[in-house]
């Protein structure tokens, strides 16, 4: 049980944490994890779940996610020194479906534009709103659909991935070539300057983005899918992992692209 002269000291301090990333705690003695977690306090509220590393220190993550672009204070209950953490860094991604456009912003100014492709209008488009990056993947594998059906997807060295909601991702789509129009599955499409066989002749915007954001940064989707005749029923073919060929569309379900 948690005695009333307990030392709780969190970590990292100052820092900027992601939304799903863990906070660690370091008790002066040990104890149990339920009594670990009925005597953390946050501001703002948030539910945490708690695992043992070692005798006296914990894993403290949230039950869901931090909140976005907020300051947090993580405590001891009783006691008043709070340790101050932030998923905020002045930093945000813009995407604008209208312009089919990116902006990266700092302390609310461009400091970086890129042409993009989103999802095909109407079927596979991509959700407005606001996001935050939940899970990063530099070198992801994309794998979906129904072995055999027509929506079946499996995609190699899908680079620089940033999912922002369920299966939709801020990407680097070296078999692309068409960007400034709607061409994917529902994530935002980036040129990306390698691909598996080298050089794509592509700016590097998806690695840009890539060491701009980090987990947490607010992914904001403005503006309407344009409805052009270049936009077709069925979006940009993706490769075959082995003969690099093009493969059938896949639907809207799952990992996105």
């Amino acid at each position: 049980m948690a005695m009333a002269g307990t030392a709780a000291h969190f970590s990292p301090v100052p820092a900027i944490v992601g939304i799903d990333e863990p906070v660690i705690l370091t008790l002066d003695h040990p104890d149990s994890v339920r009594d670990v977690e009925r005597h953390i306090a946050v501001r703002p509220s948030v539910p945490v779940r708690v695992k043992r590393l070692g005798q006296d220190r914990y894993q403290v993550l949230p039950v869901s996610f931090w909140p976005g672009a907020e300051h947090i204070a993580i405590g001891w209950s009783g006691f008043r020194d709070y340790t101050e953490l932030t998923t905020d860094d002045s930093r945000e991604v813009v995407v604008d479906l209208t312009t089919q456009s990116l902006s990266g912003l700092e302390g609310g100014r461009i400091v970086h534009t890129s042409r993009v492709s989103t999802g095909v209008f109407p079927k596979w488009t991509t959700p407005s709103g606001t996001f935050w990056i939940f899970r990063r993947v530099k070198d992801d594998h994309m794998v979906g659909g129904n072995p055999g059906e027509p929506d079946h997807w499996d995609v190699n060295h899908v680079p620089y991935a940033q999912y922002i909601h369920g299966g939709i991702a801020l990407h680097g789509a070296w078999w692309n070539h068409r960007f400034g129009r709607p061409v994917s599955h529902g994530c935002i499409q980036l040129p990306t300057a390698e691909g598996p066989d080298g050089p794509t002749g592509q700016p590097a915007e998806a690695e840009w983005l890539w060491h701009f954001t980090h987990l947490g940064t607010p992914v904001l989707v403005i503006g309407h899918t344009p409805a052009l005749k270049e936009s077709t029923k069925a979006p940009l073919a993706y490769p075959n992992p082995d003969s690099r060929e093009p493969r059938p569309a896949k639907s809207a379900t799952s990992s996105n692209r």
